[in-house]
């Protein structure tokens, strides 16, 4: 066991260091760099030069890799070119909106998606099970910053019943229960957003799990000494068919990272989203590298966490 845990911790440093030099190469490789982004036009062309001699920018591109690499590994992910910050600051503030914003998504789609996958297992073939069917392909389908945008056009515009953007109020109390308030209403309709478009994947698998296990000898079994479906389905069925849930979590982290950043641009939400779109858009190398290699490192965590929990989980797939 432990010697399969340091393959998949190594395997998980291969995979992190091919996301980092692939994304290094294609945003140094790009048209244009980040004196031409950040600088005033006004410069003069020597100022210019001058400033992209300070950040290593007129050395070549291996050159510069080796150097960001070396720090990297040293723990440093250097200064900021826009913002004039070190790169370990600007992402432990913006890590923790992003964490709040991507554990409720989570939250909200795992118990949404068990909700909906039991109701349809206890009704197969229904009425109610085939609008649940289409109404889960849909949500699938849709992108999130769609999702996104037609809740902020119902709920905001429409109704006016919640706020369109940020995690604050201007308005908001210094303190106190009433700005906890107004964050939770900031809250709903990104943690909706990110909870409906994986809710619908989750639903449709965790359906079919369950009704695979309703068919199996031990729930037949139960079935025969008088217990209802809906015991059946609760007690016996989802305990088993919830194990490849672990996996399909884990393997949905990185359309949950991703997606939780596009819902972040399309809310204003002060997080890891809005800092990369930024820095993507000032060909800000240093803090993009760095807010790549947290997303990397967060996927790579989940889905090695998902493969130790299947394993204690179930100790049929133990090596």
């Amino acid at each position: 066991m432990r010697s399969v845990a340091l393959r998949r911790m190594a395997a998980s440093l291969v995979v992190l260091w091919a996301v980092a030099t692939g994304t290094y190469a294609l945003v140094s490789l790009a048209p244009g760099d980040a004196a031409s982004r950040i600088t005033d036009p006004r410069l003069p062309a020597a100022a210019r030069e001058r400033w992209r001699r300070d950040f290593g920018l007129d050395r070549p591109l291996r050159a510069r890799y080796l150097s960001w690499l070396a720090a990297t590994v040293r723990g440093d992910m250097g200064i900021s070119w826009q913002h004039r910050r070190p790169v370990r600051a600007l992402l432990a503030e913006a890590l923790p909106p992003t964490a709040l914003l991507t554990g409720l998504g989570l939250l909200t789609e795992t118990l949404g998606g068990l909700a909906i996958a039991t109701w349809q297992a206890m009704r197969p073939r229904s009425r109610v099970d085939r609008a649940l069917t289409i109404t889960s392909l849909l949500a699938y389908a849709m992108p999130s910053f769609a999702v996104g945008m037609g809740l902020v056009w119902v709920f905001s515009y429409a109704l006016g019943w919640l706020p369109a953007s940020h995690m604050l109020s201007p308005t908001a109390a210094a303190s106190g229960w009433a700005r906890l308030g107004d964050g939770a209403l900031h809250l709903v309709l990104p943690v909706a957003t990110i909870g409906l478009t994986g809710m619908g994947a989750l639903a449709r698998y965790t359906r079919g799990s369950l009704l695979e296990e309703q068919s199996q000898g031990y729930v037949l079994a139960a079935r025969a000494r008088g217990c209802s479906r809906r015991r059946a389905v609760l007690t016996h069925a989802l305990p088993n068919a919830a194990l490849p849930l672990v996996t399909v979590l884990g393997l949905s982290l990185p359309v949950l990272v991703s997606g939780s950043l596009l819902v972040e641009v399309v809310f204003a939400w002060p997080g890891m989203g809005q800092l990369l779109l930024q820095a993507a858009l000032a060909r800000d190398i240093p803090l993009l590298m760095g807010g790549t290699l947290v997303g990397a490192a967060a996927v790579v965590l989940g889905n090695l966490l998902a493969d130790v929990s299947v394993s204690l989980l179930d100790p049929r797939v133990r090596p």
